[in-house]
């Protein structure tokens, strides 16, 4: 990974010094539960409490560029701030506002790439962020992930999440699209 691992390590290092709860999600994460993909940024969701979002942000703005002119005004509309590290690798921090990615975040896991220790999101958890999605890129990540990590994966906890936010999304090709991957395909009957 060279230049992302090092730029994750920076970023990962800044997090754990303020004590903020985080998680690796996107590409580098996929590359951990899925089937390898290129990715050229870093993607990490970060639980910050409401009354200290403003200090957060101007602190990470001191070790990071941001790329919005006005970073606290884009962070408290998008819940991101997109960054740039020292070696110019660009990272978006995602500040956790729904329960779901609060448990995400308690559930993540420790895990070793390359030189650098990472909290990262748990394969159901990377599932159920993805799978909401619209982009091809996501879906095929999630077809992925059930491929690599199959029968190792919750599904008591999976199933109910991802049926869940199709019915409140009000989006059913989520739940179809779901069970269509752990269908086993069908053998033809040979003539």
């Amino acid at each position: 990974m060279g230049q992302l691992e090092d730029a994750l390590q920076s970023v990962v290092s800044v997090l754990e010094e303020q004590g903020l709860p985080y998680m690796l999600i996107g590409g580098m994460a996929n590359l951990v539960w899925g089937e390898a993909r290129t990715t050229q940024d870093i993607d990490i969701t970060v639980q910050v409490e409401p009354a200290a979002l403003s200090g957060t942000v101007i602190q990470l703005t001191q070790v990071f560029r941001a790329l919005p002119e006005n970073p606290l005004a884009f962070v408290k509309r998008t819940r991101v701030l997109p960054i740039v590290t020292a070696n110019g690798i660009r990272a978006d921090l995602i500040f956790a506002e729904l329960p779901y990615q609060e448990e995400a975040i308690r559930r993540a896991r420790l895990v070793t790439l390359g030189d650098t220790e990472v909290r990262v999101c748990g394969p159901e958890d990377l599932i159920i962020h993805k799978i909401i999605s619209e982009r091809l890129k996501d879906l095929d990540d999630v077809r992925g992930i059930i491929r690599t990590q199959g029968p190792r994966l919750g599904r008591a906890y999976l199933d109910p999440l991802v049926f869940g936010l199709a019915a409140d999304l009000e989006r059913p090709e989520i739940r179809r699209y779901y069970l269509s991957l752990w269908r086993k395909p069908r053998r033809r009957k040979k003539s």
